[in-house]
């Protein structure tokens, strides 16, 4: 037995098909994420969306692999899950704000037309 095939004793055939067998184009990219080509291409931008770019003499390539996008997507959707909780806790501070704001002798003006009418 090889070393290689040592390594890869827990893995199905079809995880290292995928791990063999990249994504070779924006298209096929895009394909896999169920998007176009132009929101992959945000994705690696801004995103981090993981792209292997080989350089050639006029223009370059990309190709991207099915595991990595895969642990992209995990990673993404635990900091938005995280995003989501701190806005709910955010929401109920102003909301608790608010009601004590609102209270005896207390006003929150709404804009600042308003603030210069009281004003006068």
């Amino acid at each position: 037995m090889s070393n290689e095939s040592e390594g890869n004793m827990g893995q199905t055939s079809l995880q290292l098909e995928q791990e063999r067998d990249p994504l070779d184009s924006w298209k096929e990219i895009a394909a896999y994420l169920n998007r176009n080509v132009r929101t992959v291409q945000r994705w690696e931008k801004r995103e981090g969306l993981p792209i292997h770019r080989h350089v050639h003499e006029r223009a370059s390539s990309v190709s991207a692999y099915k595991k990595e996008i895969d642990a992209w997507q995990k990673q993404r959707s635990r900091v938005s899950d995280e995003i989501t909780e701190n806005h709910r806790e955010l929401e109920l501070v102003i909301e608790r704000l608010k009601n004590e704001a609102s209270g005896p002798g207390l006003t929150l003006p709404t804009s600042k037309r308003r603030c210069e009418r009281e004003r006068n």
